[in-house]
C-alpha cells in the first residue's frame, strides 16, 4: 500500500514542480495571496449545498450576503455587513480583467432595483453564491446570464 501512495503521488509533485503557480517567489504577498486563495477555497467547499433561505446566517439555510460574511469571516478573518448595500461600499471597485479570488461581485436581475444579489469570485472563472433555487452553488463567470447582470466587482482583501 504504501508503495501504491508514493506511485500516486510522485507524478503530482514533479506536475506541481513545473508549474508556474508553485514557483518560490520571496515575494510575501504572493505567498499571502495564495494561502488566502487556499483558505477561502476550504472556506467555500464547506458551503456547497446548503439550501438557500433568505435571513439565513448558518448550513440550515443561508442568504448570498450572509454567505459573503461567512466565507470573509472564515478565510480572511474579516467581519463584512451584513447587507449587500452596506458590503458595495467597502474596498474600492475592479474591472474584470483584473479580477482575484476574494472579490465580491454585485448584480441587479432588474432595472429599478438596487444591488440584488452578490457572489464571491473564487478564481479559475468561478464564483460561489446563494442561488434562490440551489442553495449555494458555484457558477462561470463568463456565463452570458451573468454577464449581463454583474454591475460591479468590489476588491476588499488584498
Amino acid at each position: 500500500m504504501e508503495k501504491t501512495f508514493w506511485l500516486w503521488l510522485l507524478p503530482w509533485v514533479f506536475l506541481s514542480a513545473c508549474s508556474p503557480s508553485t514557483r518560490f517567489t520571496s515575494d510575501r504577498s504572493a505567498h499571502q495571496s495564495t494561502s488566502s486563495q487556499t483558505r477561502l477555497l476550504r472556506a467555500a467547499e464547506n458551503w456547497l449545498g446548503v439550501p438557500y433561505r433568505w435571513g439565513g446566517n448558518d448550513h440550515r439555510g443561508i442568504d448570498c450576503s450572509g454567505l459573503a460574511v461567512q466565507l470573509y469571516r472564515e478565510a480572511f478573518g474579516f467581519k463584512l455587513p451584513r447587507n449587500s448595500a452596506r458590503q458595495r461600499q467597502l474596498g474600492y471597485a475592479v474591472q474584470p480583467p483584473y479580477l482575484k479570488p476574494g472579490d465580491l461581485l454585485f448584480f441587479r436581475f432588474k432595472s429599478d432595483q438596487g444591488i440584488e444579489h452578490i457572489g464571491i469570485y473564487l478564481g479559475n472563472g468561478q464564483f460561489i453564491h446563494a442561488s434562490r433555487t440551489q442553495g449555494v452553488v458555484l457558477q462561470r463567470l463568463e456565463n452570458p446570464y451573468y454577464q449581463k447582470h454583474l454591475i460591479v466587482i468590489r476588491r476588499i482583501i488584498h
